[in-house]
């Protein structure tokens, strides 16, 4: 007989994550836990509900019939439990308050948010924020992460998205990999392109750099943008940027690309928009995106 006082809700969070992902070390990474304590929570579950949940093997791991059945009755139960870490968050007070945890991309971290945390500590010094480099929504939704941005809209009805300003991109060298050529005259099927790693899979640049047939020009890859920007600097080839961040690094553009411009979104859970502290961040974020990618920013 299964003992209901005896389920690991650990164990069911692991299992619905592991659902989610089809991989144990993706959600080990989403967890933060060890691939061996995700694999441990579910021998454990499987144990105490008398079922296999999960063929598992080196391409991942397969719900069996069992455990899809399982899992829509668990799914919901888990988003209730990454609730109540979000209103236990927004709902703490004194002077031991929590971190806020902002989520974003490498660029927008080290270029737009960092740059600008004395301005969010003049008005409230109280404040404490952590920024964490990512780009899966999923520890928003588990409650660890309080703000995301992203440059996807997620459409779940839990999240709140709210458009930034728009990120206009273009492609940049330094003045000594142009050597005194003029920018204009560049043709970039003889030139060294540095550029983001295919793993990103089918983002804008990628898909761009397919569509002009230009892959057989890239020298070196990379997913740090920071790396793409300080190669560029160092004179190695030229990069797909942030207008923004390129120009503040002294690096030319090389007009007529084309490139796709990225929207950011600025991401949260409905349930914390009236915290007010949260608010203030959320209008602090909003006023370092206007500064950075201002024209005025892009000088």
């Amino acid at each position: 007989m299964i003992d209901e006082q005896a389920i690991d809700w650990e164990g069911l969070r692991s299992f619905v994550v592991v659902a989610r992902c089809g991989s144990l070390s993706e959600a080990a990474n989403q967890l933060a836990v060890s691939v061996a304590t995700i694999s441990r929570r579910l021998d454990s579950l499987e144990e105490q509900l008398g079922l296999r949940l999960f063929q598992r093997g080196p391409r991942g791991a397969a719900l069996t019939g069992a455990g899809q059945t399982i899992l829509a009755v668990a799914e919901p139960g888990a988003r209730h439990l990454g609730q109540i870490a979000r209103l236990a968050r927004a709902l703490q007070d004194g002077p031991n308050l929590p971190s806020v945890r902002i989520s974003a991309t490498e660029a927008v971290i080290a270029d737009v948010l960092a740059p600008r945390l004395a301005q969010l500590r003049a008005d409230d010094p109280a404040i404490r924020i952590d920024l964490e480099v990512s780009n899966d929504i999923a520890n928003l939704n588990a409650g660890r992460t309080d703000v995301a941005i992203r440059m996807v809209q997620p459409h779940e009805e839990s999240l709140v998205a709210r458009r930034l300003p728009v990120i206009r991109m273009g492609l940049f060298a330094s003045q000594s990999y142009l050597a005194g050529r003029n920018p204009h005259s560049i043709t970039l099927a003889s030139e060294d392109l540095i550029w983001l790693d295919p793993a990103y899979g089918d983002i804008a640049e990628n898909l761009w750099l397919k569509a002009q047939g230009l892959e057989g020009q890239v020298c070196f890859t990379s997913s740090s943008v920071r790396s793409l920007q300080n190669a560029a600097v160092a004179g190695v080839g030229i990069a797909p940027l942030p207008a923004y961040a390129a120009k503040a690094a002294g690096l030319v553009e090389i007009p007529q690309s084309g490139l796709p411009e990225r929207i950011p979104w600025l991401v949260f859970h409905r349930d914390t928009r009236t915290t007010p502290r949260l608010q203030r961040v959320r209008h602090w974020i909003v006023a370092s995106f206007k500064q950075a990618i201002s024209p005025a920013g892009e000088r």
